[in-house]
């Protein structure tokens, strides 16, 4: 089922705060320069009176030289095993990654850099985010000129202070609806560990009734099928997303109700 814009972003979104999933405008990211695999090291101009422990511990110097990491015999003995190194850095759209609850107490907040979709060439894979480094952002106006994606393979860390509370209504680009921070959620897991309940990639390794999470999150409404084993999971037949969760015994009433239940580590059904 193609993911549109209308399910995936909230319309109305309260701009008092910033959220995990935000997709903030104009964010400066560090990344490495263009050519380069490793850092370039700077070292004070030796004809000044700064060396690199000043300037490591805060001070700044007129000029710096560069010099490429396996030319310097005291590459990393500085400070606390410190640098200063030459990096570039962008002004671009970002998605936010870190929790909301912890963007309160955190120095730093975990993002992830937004492109646009033409840089990937398995577009229908990345529509359907069956690509498990990317998240897929639908285009939507006039926050996201066109279809892109967060590459979760580039999250990195940007100081607090370029998110500050009364900012939030000129940066929000856009902010998720409660399904798509689900499905989010979802791919972090995915990428960085296991994944949240069961989607087309797995194997089904026990018959029995699944609740589909997309009905719930979109819909609020419980939808169950029944799943046989040996086979793959399929999308559901009312909200067209592919996540289940197995219903276990729940009560001494016997009622059956979801729980979470995760392929176990190192079984060859599980895409883990």
């Amino acid at each position: 089922m193609p993911i549109e814009a209308r399910d995936w972003y909230e319309a109305n979104p309260d701009t008092s705060s910033f959220y995990q999933g935000d997709v903030i405008k104009d964010v400066p990211v560090i990344f490495l320069p263009d050519k380069i695999s490793q850092w370039l090291l700077l070292r004070p101009d030796p004809r000044g009176k700064k060396v690199l422990d000043d300037i490591l511990g805060g001070e700044i110097c007129a000029w710096f030289e560069a010099f490429p990491e396996g030319s310097l015999r005291d590459k990393w003995q500085h400070g606390d095993r410190q640098e200063f190194v030459a990096a570039k850095a962008k002004l671009t759209s970002v998605m936010i990654v870190t929790q909301s609850c912890d963007l309160g107490n955190r120095s730093y907040y975990q993002i992830a850099p937004i492109y646009g979709e033409g840089n990937q060439k398995k577009l229908d894979d990345l529509r359907e985010n069956n690509l498990n480094y990317t998240f897929f952002l639908p285009a939507f106006s006039p926050g996201i000129a066109e279809n892109s994606y967060a590459d979760l393979s580039q999250i990195t860390m940007v100081p607090k202070r370029y998110f500050p509370k009364n900012t939030v209504r000129e940066k929000l680009a856009a902010r998720l609806s409660i399904l798509a921070i689900t499905a989010l959620q979802e791919q972090v897991a995915n990428y960085f560990g296991r994944p949240f309940g069961f989607s087309m990639r797995d194997t089904i390794k026990e018959s029995g009734d699944y609740s589909c999470i997309g009905c719930f999150y979109s819909r609020g409404v419980r939808t169950v099928k029944v799943f046989q084993s040996a086979a793959k999971f399929t999308r559901c037949e009312v909200c067209g997303h592919d996540r289940w969760l197995r219903i276990v015994p729940g009560n001494s009433s016997g009622a059956r109700e979801p729980a979470i239940v995760l392929p176990q580590e190192n079984d060859p059904g599980s895409n883990i």
